[in-house]
């Protein structure tokens, strides 16, 4: 079997959806959570100044969106075609638009200008975004895409708590039940489970 080394800080962020596909198909790996005061010194090793990694037998590769979709290729949730593949990627591409659009607010350095953006993004923007997801779950059985437990799941799933603390909205679940849904039908898979109740206390919940 490959040696799976997954580097990423100590909490979910945009690595959790590659541990939960890796904990989903009984995968053996080293989850290496690095801390913030590691982190100058590791960005220099890694391959684009960012994290997640994921080392296979030694080799390097990157991306989030990338290291999830090859886990979702293994373990049989990347659709049958070509077309169950662009469904689910369209899906996973929409997810980090939004998340893009968040970051930049989040991120701003002037409080003024981010609380302006927050405001225009809170009434102009992120609602649209919101109401097409719960659309799109909704149609599809509580999923993401193809009616079905697909990696956009657990992207998904992965991402969320990371979404709420941008949106600034804690309670997005109950305002959009078919989020709590997708993010419930992921975490309760038995294997999922069983990792994520013997994960270390995060230093930070999303």
């Amino acid at each position: 079997m490959p040696k799976y080394v997954i580097t990423y800080f100590n909490g979910k962020g945009v690595a959790e959806s590659s541990r939960l596909l890796m904990a989903y198909g009984g995968e053996e790996f080293e989850d290496r959570r690095v801390s913030f005061q590691e982190w100058p010194e590791l960005k220099p090793k890694t391959l684009f100044g960012a994290l997640p990694t994921l080392d296979i037998d030694g080799q390097q590769y990157a991306q989030s969106v990338a290291i999830s979709r090859y886990f979702g290729h293994k373990h049989g949730l990347a659709g049958d075609t070509l077309e169950d593949a662009l469904e689910i990627d369209q899906m996973v591409d929409y997810i980090m638009e939004l998340r893009v659009k968040l970051s930049e607010v989040h991120y701003e350095a002037d409080e003024a200008v981010k609380e302006a953006k927050y405001a225009e993004r809170m009434k102009e923007v992120f609602p649209t975004y919101l109401e097409r997801f719960n659309s799109i779950i909704t149609k599809n059985n509580g999923h993401l895409a193809l009616g079905k437990l697909t990696w956009a799941d657990f992207f998904f799933a992965g991402i969320f708590g990371y979404l709420k603390t941008m949106l600034r909205m804690p309670d997005l679940e109950k305002k959009y039940p078919a989020f709590k849904q997708v993010v419930d039908t992921v975490y309760s898979l038995p294997k999922v489970k069983a990792f994520t109740d013997a994960i270390p206390k995060p230093d930070f919940n999303y």
